[in-house]
């Protein structure tokens, strides 16, 4: 994955869809642990969210047309 490439983070569990927690960002750079992402146009810490490595992949063109880009 490359700086700005689309990513999709899946976490957790919603219990409304029945399936995990599931959003786009921007992909930012990996830690030893954990991915840094942004939210879309942003590249600053406060807009970033941290994932486990293994929540992290990059986004088809069907996830960009059925999943929201980011938490409200």
């Amino acid at each position: 994955m490359e700086l700005g490439d689309i990513v999709v983070a899946e976490w957790g569990y919603n219990s409304v869809t029945e399936q995990p927690f599931r959003f786009l960002f921007e992909f930012g750079y990996n830690t030893e642990t954990y991915c840094i992402v942004y939210k879309k146009g942003c590249s600053n810490m406060q807009d970033s969210m941290a994932f486990k490595k293994e929540e992290i992949r990059l986004a088809t063109e069907e996830d960009k047309n059925n999943i929201s880009w980011y938490l409200r």
